[in-house]
C-alpha cells in the first residue's frame, strides 16, 4: 500500500513538471511582434528617462510632447538604422548637446563643429573658431561673417525644417542650438557655406576644409620666457595614464614663476578619476570644488591635495570646447580661488551623466542625473570666466596673449 501511494506521488510530480515545463516553453514561444517590442521598449526608455532625467521638471512641458507624439511614430521603426535615427531625433527635442545615444550612423549628426555660431533675429553669425586646435585654418577672417546657405540651402529655413516637431524653433535659446548641430552636419554630408564677411563680402567656405590638428601626446608642456609654464591638456581627461604623464611633466615646471592650464582642445570631457588629481597638484588643503544636486539632495566634490604642490600663479584657459569634466575643472578652480580664469563661454554642457541601456538593443543612451554647480550654486553650464575675450581675429592666439600680459604685467 506504501509503495502503491508513494509511486502515485511520483507519477503526479513527474506530470506537474511535464505541465510547468510545458508552461515555461508556452510562455518562452510567444513573440511580440515587431510593433509590440518597439512600443514595450519606448514605454521602459520613457520611464527610465523621467526617472533619471534631473532637468525634467525644467522641460517637462516639452517632455510632455515628446512623449505623446513619439508614441504615435515608434511604430515605424524597422531597423537597428531607423530605431537609433528615431531616438537622435527624440533626444534632440530637448536641445542638450550631453544627451544623446552612444552609437551613430553615417547619418548621425556630430556632436559639435570647429566654429560656433550665434542666431539672433533671424540672423545667424560666427563668433567662434576653434583656431587653437587648426592644422590649417580659412584664409578669410570669418569672425563675425554672417552665415546666408548651407549646402546652396537657405539657413534660416534649414534651422526651421530641423526633423524636431515638439521645439518652439521661434525660442532664441533653441534656435541657436539647432544652428550649431546643424554646422556640426550629418557625418555622410558635406557643409559647404554661403557667408557674408563683416567686410560685405561674400564668399563660398567648406567647412571641411577646416582640418584640426590629431595630437600624438597627452599633454603640450613648454616654458615660455623663460619663466611661465604652460601645458595644453590633448583632449585625453578620459584617460587616467594622464595623471602619471602631467606628473612627470610638472617635475620641470616647478621653477616657473607662474603656470597656464590650457583646458581648450577637451570637446569630449573626460572624468574625475583623471581632473582631480591633476587639480590636486595646485592646492595645500582638501577642498569643496563643485556642488552637486540630484534627486537624494546637495552635496559637494572635494578636492585632495597631492605633494609637491604647485603654488605659484595659475591661469586656465577655456573655450566653446572645454567640455563637462575640462569645464568642472574651470568652475573648480574659481570656486577655490586658485586660478584665474580666462577666455570666452565653455561648451556649456549641463549635469552628470548616467548610461542606460536600452531593452531590445545592445546599446544605450546618456542621460543627466545630478546637476553640476559651481559651488555658489550656480549653474556650471552658465559659468563665463572674470576675464572675458572676445574673439576677433585668426592671426594670434587673442587668448594666451592676453594671459601673457596679466601675468607679465603683475609681476
Amino acid at each position: 500500500m506504501k509503495i502503491a501511494v508513494k509511486l502515485k506521488s511520483i507519477v503526479n510530480t513527474f506530470f506537474i513538471l511535464i505541465i510547468c515545463t510545458s508552461c515555461v516553453f508556452f510562455q518562452n514561444s510567444i513573440k511580440l511582434t515587431v510593433e509590440e517590442q518597439n512600443l514595450a521598449e519606448f514605454n521602459l526608455f520613457i520611464a527610465d528617462f523621467e526617472s533619471n532625467f534631473i532637468y525634467l521638471n525644467k522641460k517637462k512641458e516639452l517632455f510632455d510632447c515628446v512623449k505623446s507624439t513619439y508614441r504615435e511614430k515608434v511604430s515605424t521603426i524597422a531597423s537597428v538604422e531607423n530605431h537609433i535615427k528615431f531616438y537622435e531625433t527624440l533626444l534632440n527635442e530637448l536641445y542638450d548637446s550631453h544627451i544623446h545615444l552612444n552609437p551613430n550612423t553615417e547619418e548621425s549628426y556630430r556632436l559639435e563643429a570647429p566654429i560656433f555660431v550665434k542666431t539672433a533675429n533671424q540672423k545667424t553669425t560666427i563668433t567662434n573658431v576653434w583656431q587653437t586646435q587648426l592644422a590649417t585654418g580659412p584664409r578669410e577672417n570669418i569672425i563675425g561673417a554672417e552665415i546666408l546657405s548651407l549646402n546652396g540651402l537657405d539657413f534660416q529655413r534649414i534651422i526651421d525644417q530641423f526633423p524636431t516637431v515638439c521645439q518652439d524653433k521661434n525660442n532664441e535659446e533653441i534656435r541657436n542650438w539647432i544652428s550649431n548641430k546643424v554646422l556640426a552636419g550629418k557625418r555622410n554630408e558635406p557643409r559647404v557655406l554661403k557667408i557674408k564677411l563683416a567686410t560685405g563680402e561674400l564668399i563660398d567656405f567648406n567647412l571641411d576644409d577646416l582640418e584640426i590638428r590629431k595630437e600624438n601626446y597627452f599633454i603640450t608642456p613648454k616654458i615660455i620666457d623663460d619663466k611661465i609654464g604652460y601645458v595644453r591638456i590633448n583632449n585625453t581627461l578620459g584617460n587616467e595614464e594622464l595623471v602619471k604623464e602631467f606628473d612627470r611633466i610638472m617635475k620641470t615646471l616647478y621653477s616657473t614663476e607662474a603656470q597656464i592650464l590650457d583646458l581648450r582642445n577637451t570637446p569630449d570631457g573626460g572624468n574625475t578619476q583623471t581632473a582631480t588629481p591633476i587639480m590636486g597638484r595646485f592646492i595645500s588643503e582638501k577642498q569643496r570644488y563643485q556642488l552637486y544636486e540630484s534627486s537624494q539632495g546637495e552635496s559637494f566634490g572635494y578636492i585632495k591635495p597631492r605633494k609637491p604642490i604647485y603654488n605659484k600663479p595659475l591661469y586656465v584657459l577655456v573655450n566653446r570646447w572645454t567640455s563637462s569634466m575640462a569645464e568642472g575643472m574651470a568652475i573648480g578652480f574659481d570656486g577655490m580661488k586658485r586660478a584665474t580664469i580666462i577666455g570666452t563661454e565653455m561648451q556649456r554642457l549641463a549635469g552628470g551623466m548616467k548610461s542606460i541601456e536600452f531593452k531590445y538593443h545592445p546599446y544605450s543612451f546618456r542621460v543627466s542625473i545630478e546637476k553640476t554647480l559651481h559651488i555658489d550654486g550656480s549653474p556650471r553650464e552658465n559659468f563665463i570666466p572674470k576675464y572675458y575675450i572676445e574673439q576677433t581675429q585668426l592671426i594670434t592666439d587673442e587668448i594666451l596673449d592676453y594671459t601673457l600680459d596679466l601675468i607679465n604685467n603683475k609681476q
